[in-house]
């Protein structure tokens, strides 16, 4: 099947979308579920993300947001986290692909998703009053820095080519919007000692997974999967792509340990099928998983 021409920063987002992200911002202000976000959110945005597909209707939406509103950041990630694997009828979509939310250019598509899209709206969520307020907290920081106007059109759509959207997760940890990297205070935490051909090794700390401690993990952590170089897969898009990292999900404490939400785009024998957004035991996706050989861990 051919596939729509894309601009060569498209195309090298497309292969980089495992680390795509938005930041930029600061850091003590994201951990606060109560500061009010400064983006402007333009008319034709709005009006768009108001007809956009919603796990819940925008009623219901903004009720369980009032209804959160004392709890701790980590707590509200999680608790959407959980929300959006209870959901039917969510299904996986690589962000750049016809219908995928990159392609269509939209802010709110949410039984549409990939592990970058479940981060940005399960984090925007978690900090937002109401509906609105989640959308301007999407344009402020998966555009952090530009002006609104720069990135919007005048149909609604959104430019994920904007150069102020980053494309590898490693610049969007460093950021410290998306929650503080905690990971050099965790048990077993080492410097990466093998590098890509982007980043320089020892240019961050990770756990490997058998070091990993659930004790230490808290609801709504975000964790980040760092490709393992001695895995052909790993080594493959760290050396020809540059990535550290391979994957995104989200922690939530479950009754036997921490347990990971992520968009599964393939299944996981004995536990799931893939293609929707999925809970499964953190260290035994670790432990069955090979390209992935530890996490670097941001909370709020």
């Amino acid at each position: 099947m051919m596939r729509p021409r894309i601009s060569r920063r498209r195309l090298a987002t497309v292969l980089a979308w495992v680390g795509l992200a938005a930041c930029a911002a600061c850091a003590d202000e994201a951990r606060r579920p109560d500061h009010a976000p400064t983006a402007h959110v333009p008319a034709a945005v709005a009006a768009r993300a108001a007809v956009a597909d919603r796990l819940f209707p925008a009623a219901v939406e903004d009720s369980l947001l009032a209804a959160e509103q004392d709890l701790p950041t980590g707590a509200r990630i999680a608790a959407w986290a959980r929300r959006f694997a209870a959901a039917d009828g969510v299904v996986y979509r690589f962000g750049p692909e016809a219908g995928g939310y990159v392609a269509d250019g939209a802010l709110v598509a949410d039984h549409v998703q990939d592990c970058v899209s479940l981060l940005y709206r399960t984090t925007e969520l978690a900090r937002a009053r109401d509906g609105r307020d989640a959308v301007a907290w999407a344009l402020r920081t998966r555009f952090a820095g530009a002006p609104i106007d720069s990135v919007a059109g005048a149909d609604g759509r959104v430019d994920y080519d904007h150069p102020a959207h980053l494309d590898y997760s490693l610049d969007m940890i460093r950021s410290g919007h998306w929650g503080r990297d905690i990971t050099a205070a965790l048990t077993g935490a080492r410097p990466d000692s093998a590098g890509s051909s982007r980043y320089p090794a020892g240019s961050f700390t990770y756990v490997p997974g058998p070091d990993l401690r659930g004790d230490e993990l808290a609801d709504g952590d975000i964790v980040w999967f760092v490709l393992a170089p001695d895995h052909p897969a790993g080594a493959k898009l760290r050396h020809e792509y540059g990535l550290v990292i391979g994957h995104i999900g989200i922690v939530v404490q479950g009754a036997r340990g921490p347990e990971l939400v992520h968009a599964a785009r393939s299944g996981l024998s004995g536990r799931y099928e893939g293609g929707t957004v999925v809970t499964v035991p953190l260290a035994e996706y670790l432990d069955r998983v090979g390209k992935f050989g530890g996490v670097v861990v941001t909370r709020f």
